[in-house]
């Protein structure tokens, strides 16, 4: 099958859109690419076991749509993927038996898995393709973290290593083609998962016995626990400078605005103002277009004015946690030796530094939603009101009487 129907093409933009729009951060496995490589995996096997175009098709939709239910949540998600499959081909006028068989490929992908035929074995074994794949190692750390988020709790590198080792072991591939073609491997990562099991046994009991070894563990665990995450903080990174470039964009906007209208300003009163008394009829024009300049001078002013806090903060306002040191604005005024002593503080509580780092984000935003909504009437008023004194200034030229 080539995957060039109608329905897979609808399917596969539906699922993809749903999944990008509305899968949980969480979900760094379960994603996109996951979906895509099972999909292909899918029609891999369906042609390598010669199905039927339609029992091709049939696979083929049941792998984009197998994961779907995480997007509401990852327990039993498999009935919901299942569901949100039947009501979409529904909606799509698909067949129903074909709908049927979809969803039946879909439930059997729980784990552990008990495909009843051959569509659902071929789904079966396209979900669990990683185990064949050279990139499984890369694959396994993705669902490492994802499980340990969904837990509240990291795995320790031993736990870790013996569940992989476990599931290995007891998922093989159910079709022949799929034993044929990703078995070797399988093998291969199996064994590798076990060398690794016995090296990091090895280096444990090159201590000092197993009291060593568990105090390491929770060395290990407790250091991980007070260690931020490399998600985190790439969100922490990433964040604050998009704030702060368009914060930037929205001053540079801003100054555009307040020298344009400067230089209208500078031209009217060089021009026209000493010429009313002669031209009386530009009055009214004249005085419009120089209320809309100075409005939208004022506006561009407002969204570029920086508001500066009193710069000071108590020590119990860091152990009560209110203090955010983050931002200069709390401390410029504060002395040395407190500012040293509340960072540190923040710095060895976890919970307060994320905290700080989300209030600080918050009123990030809180500034440049206001700088944006003043340049937005700031624009809005420079747009209409130009376009009503140029009005003017025409109705006025066309009421001059001509010389006599």
């Amino acid at each position: 099958m080539n995957g060039s129907n109608e329905i897979v093409k609808k399917v596969s933009a539906y699922v993809a859109t749903l999944i990008r729009e509305k899968l949980p951060p969480w979900a760094v496995y379960h994603t996109i690419e996951h979906t895509q490589e099972v999909a292909d995996a899918a029609v891999e096997i369906a042609q390598g076991n010669k199905l039927s175009k339609s029992e091709q098709e049939v696979v083929t939709l049941a792998a984009w749509f197998h994961d779907v239910g995480y997007i509401e949540s990852s327990d039993g998600h498999e009935e919901k993927s299942a569901a949100m499959a039947t009501e979409f081909l529904q909606g799509q006028g698909y067949p129903q038996d074909r709908i049927d068989l979809v969803a039946g490929c879909i439930r059997a992908t729980r784990m552990p898995q008990d495909p009843q035929n051959l569509l659902e074995e071929i789904v079966c074994d396209a979900d669990m393709v990683h185990l064949g794949k050279k990139k499984f190692f890369e694959r396994s750390a993705l669902l490492r973290f994802e499980w340990e988020v969904r837990r509240g709790k990291p795995f320790s590198d031993l736990e870790w290593l013996n569940l992989n080792i476990d599931f290995a072991s007891k998922n093989n591939f159910h079709t022949q083609f799929a034993r044929q073609e990703y078995s070797s491997r399988r093998n291969r990562n199996l064994l590798q998962l076990q060398d690794n099991l016995r090296e990091f046994t090895a280096r444990a009991d090159a201590g000092n016995g197993k009291a060593k070894l568990r105090r390491d563990k929770e060395a290990a665990k407790a250091e991980k626990e007070r260690r931020p995450e490399r998600g985190i903080e790439t969100m922490f990174r990433t964040v604050p400078k998009n704030h702060l470039d368009l914060s930037s964009m929205a001053d540079q906007k801003a100054n555009i605005m307040i020298s344009t209208n400067a230089i209208i300003i500078s031209i009217v009163f060089g021009l026209l103002v000493s010429k009313l008394d002669t031209h009386p009829h530009l009055v009214v024009p004249t005085i419009i277009l120089l209320a809309v300049c100075l409005t939208a001078m004022v506006f561009a002013i407002l969204a570029t004015r920086p508001n500066v806090t009193s710069g000071t903060f108590t020590r119990e306002d860091i152990e009560q946690k209110r203090a955010n040191l983050l931002f200069f604005g709390n401390f410029h005024n504060s002395t040395l030796e407190d500012f040293e002593w509340g960072m540190k503080e923040m710095m060895n509580d976890k919970e307060y530094l994320y905290g700080a780092m989300v209030r600080d984000l918050y009123f990030l935003g809180r500034v440049l939603g206001k700088k944006y909504k003043l340049l937005r009437i700031c624009y809005t008023v420079f747009m209409y009101g130009l376009i009503l004194a140029v009005i003017a200034f025409g109705i006025a030229l066309w009421n001059v009487p001509p010389p006599a």
